[in-house]
């Protein structure tokens, strides 16, 4: 162009197809956790940043502590259907958070899942006799933890 105010302006209309106007919208899909509270009780600040964030996505709602003793004093305040509580904890440790939940008879439904760095058979068996339902092996698959979540808690 010839300088500053001296160009070419285009003006581009398209038009709104009706069709989409007139169709009433499809609801999002329900996600897998929909309104599920879930206590997240681990120690290492990113990896409950992590879950914590990635149970959110899936539609979880999710409190979370970073010891043994806060993790407990959540899961009585919250009540919630799901407790994910890593073994090795500070304070109080996942077996004695877990023991003391199964102590009490309001707290005795919530499903119990233990998050360890120990997979051998002691370690399994030390975790079903603290009172957990399912033990998980760190690092957690999201596809095996995902699948644990939606199932149901079987009874004792």
């Amino acid at each position: 162009s010839d300088g500053l105010g001296r160009g070419s302006s285009f003006t581009v209309r398209l038009p709104l197809a009706e069709d989409r106007l007139q169709r009433p919208a499809t609801p999002p899909p329900k996600k897998p956790g929909a309104g599920t509270k879930v206590v997240l009780i681990e120690d290492n600040h990113d990896s409950r940043e992590m879950l914590q964030m990635i149970l959110r996505l899936d539609g979880f709602e999710v409190e979370s502590a970073e010891d043994g003793q806060a993790g407990l004093e959540t899961i009585m305040q919250q009540r919630p259907e799901i407790a994910l509580i890593d073994i090795g904890l500070p304070k109080l440790n996942g077996y004695e958070v877990a023991r003391r939940i199964r102590e009490f008879q309001d707290t005795s439904e919530i499903r119990l899942v233990a998050l360890t760095g120990y997979g051998q058979d002691k370690d399994r068996l030390a975790v079903s006799q603290a009172g957990f339902d399912e033990h998980l092996v760190k690092p957690v698959n999201l596809d095996q933890l995902r699948r644990v979540l939606a199932t149901p808690r079987k009874p004792r």
